[in-house]
This record gives structure tokens, C-alpha cells and sequence, in this order.
């Protein structure tokens, strides 16, 4: 998929694309969503609207960028995730020591930290360093449920996008009407 097909989030996507078509990329994004969006994969798309040289800001889905994106082995692009209950230390220091390295299959090194809401105390103070001091060119993507849960430093230093199903009026009517014929 690629960021046009997200008709449901309304108009983030196209804002979305216009800052990234235009070069207007930040080091630090937060994705908020509930349990039932798939904000791994939107992140992938998101990535892919960043990296891809064919179609910028959208993504083309086809060239060997966002292909190897889809298939989780693009070199420049690192995943965390938690592990039991929670978010290490010891994952985000491991991320902070690959993302040091200069990129070489690109531009951008990208970081993706899944369940960032589920990071320990000490992993938050961790990545805010890294979210106050990024290497050139570094992209990092926190997915979180409840940003409530992330220091405030965390959410102050990056672009927070909240993913949820945006309705038009005309089909909210239409529920409306849907509700009462129940």
C-alpha cells in the first residue's frame, strides 16, 4: 500500500504527503492510534513515502526501495519492539548504537519503535537524547495506543499524528439513520 490508500484517516494523509513532497521531513514522529489500527504498517507506508525516489511522498510500491521495505529488509531501517510487558533499556541502547552508523542503502537511517507508550523510565530518558540530538538524516517513528503514557519531553520534541477513522458528515447521517432504523 502506499499513503493514498489510507482514505480512511481523511485529510492526514494528504497532509502527510504534501510536507514530506516537499521536503519538509522531522526527525521525530509520534503514531497514535488504537489497538485496531495497524500503525506498524502505516509507519512502513510512511517510510516508504520518505524514501521512495519515484513517487515522494506517496510511495510507488514498486521500486526496490519500497519493495524492500515491504519485506522488512531495507538496510537503513530498524524495528523495536517490546518485549513481555514493556520496552527495555537495553532495546533503545541497542537502537541508539545502530542508528550512529552512517546509512548505506540511502539518505536516512529509520527507526521504528513499536508500543513506545510500554517504554520503562529509564528507556524514555534513553531515547531523549537521541530525540534532542539526532545524527543527520535519522527518521524515528514511535507507535504508541496513549501518548499519555511518554514523557512530555518525548511528545514536545516530536510531530504527533493521532490515526482513527475520520467520517464525513454525510456519513455520519447515514449511521445516524442506520442507528434508528435498529
Amino acid at each position: 500500500m502506499s499513503l493514498r490508500d489510507y482514505k480512511e484517516f481523511g485529510r492526514l494523509t494528504e497532509r502527510i504527503s504534501r510536507a514530506i513532497a516537499s521536503g519538509n521531513v522531522s526527525h521525530a514522529y509520534i503514531i497514535e492510534g488504537d489497538s485496531c489500527i495497524d500503525k506498524a504498517a502505516f509507519a512502513k507506508d510512511f517510510v516508504k513515502a520518505v524514501l521512495c525516489r519515484e513517487n515522494p511522498g506517496f510511495g510507488c510500491d514498486a521500486c526496490v526501495i519500497c519493495r524492500k521495505i515491504d519485506h522488512d529488509n531495507y538496510e537503513d531501517m530498524y524495528t523495536v519492539r517490546a518485549d513481555d510487558l514493556s520496552l527495555k533499556d537495553a532495546a533503545i541502547s541497542a537502537l541508539q548504537e545502530k542508528l550512529k552508523n552512517k546509512p548505506t542503502g540511502g539518505m536516512r537511517n529509520i527507526a521504528i519503535i513499536e508500543d513506545a507508550d510500554t517504554m520503562t523510565a529509564r528507556a524514555q530518558n534513553r531515547l531523549l537524547k537521541t530525540l534532542e540530538e539526532p545524527n543527520p538524516g535519522t527518521v524515528m517513528i514511535l507507535l504508541s495506543e496513549n501518548t499519555e503514557n511518554l514523557l512530555q519531553t518525548i511528545t514536545s520534541r516530536c510531530i504527533v499524528y493521532r490515526l482513527g477513522n475520520f467520517i464525513s458528515n454525510t456519513e455520519n447521517v447515514k449511521l445516524e439513520s442506520a442507528e434508528e432504523l435498529v
